[in-house]
């Protein structure tokens, strides 16, 4: 039986309609969310629950045992796994995203790139139920307001780490056609790379030689820098930023470049 909303995508698509291709986007990004929580008892209260319940064990271990002397810690490991969670769900189902969606692009004309985002941005309304429990905490609990240059600094930091995300999988959707164990090396390297960035432990707790070698991965500065503005009110070096933003935009550009090239017959493959 057909899905009444792949035949909505088939009825709807223009390919050189800007708003049919974006409105189909935003379709099968709601249609994701539904459908990842369909059945379950709790529903859509697992996007938070599953954060949620990491936090509360790392805070109870990491809080009372290692950081007991840093401020706020609580709201800073919160903050950090959020941040962490959005980037390692976002990648690894837009990296997943053509496999997942290939029987809609075999009934249906649709851009392939409009899959890889529509799957990213089904991570981000998730990230934003949570982001308004982080935000509720630090308002009501902690007694914390950032200003309104630290907000738009943090939203900065958001829209990078979502690039990121989306630059990874515009190099992934299509080589995990072909290499399918791909998923499952990214699983591994997601571990490394959480412990790798300053979420459970606060990044002045390494030493200097390591926290260069750290910064390495831009998650790091991200996750430290958000930390700054919504925490400590404060803001962090520009200059990093811009160096930040310089590597990345030629990196994405790459990426939509890779994309299109390699996507070309790719359902054939699937």
């Amino acid at each position: 039986m057909k899905k009444p909303w792949v035949s909505g995508v088939t009825q709807r698509q223009d390919k050189n309609n800007p708003v049919h291709i974006w409105e189909t986007i935003w379709m099968l990004a709601k249609t994701d969310l539904k459908m990842r929580y369909q059945g379950s008892w709790l529903g859509i209260i697992w996007v938070f629950l599953k954060p949620f319940c990491l936090f509360l064990i790392l805070n109870f271990v990491f809080s009372h045992l290692f950081f007991k002397s840093v401020p706020n810690y609580s709201i800073r490991l919160l903050l950090g796994i959020i941040l962490w969670s959005f980037f390692a769900e976002a990648s690894m189902v837009g990296m997943q995203s053509l496999l997942a969606k290939g029987h809609i692009l075999r009934k249906a004309f649709l851009p392939k790139w409009t899959i890889v985002i529509s799957s990213t941005i089904h991570s981000a309304m998730a990230f934003a139920f949570n982001l308004v429990i982080l935000f509720l905490f630090l308002f009501l609990y902690y007694r914390i307001f950032p200003g309104a240059v630290q907000l738009l600094l943090f939203g900065v930091y958001v829209l990078l780490i979502y690039g990121l995300s989306l630059l990874f999988s515009f190099m992934t959707a299509t080589i995990i056609v072909r290499f399918r164990d791909l998923n499952q090396i990214w699983e591994v390297l997601l571990q490394v790379l959480f412990y790798a960035s300053p979420i459970i432990y606060p990044i002045t707790s390494v030493p200097d030689n390591i926290r260069s070698v750290l910064y390495l991965n831009p998650m790091t500065l991200l996750i430290e820098y958000s930390r700054i503005a919504l925490i400590d009110n404060s803001v962090a070096r520009l200059d990093h930023l811009f160096i930040l933003t310089g590597i990345f935009l030629p990196l994405m550009v790459g990426s939509i470049w890779f994309f299109k090239k390699t996507s070309v017959n790719i359902v054939e493959k699937m």
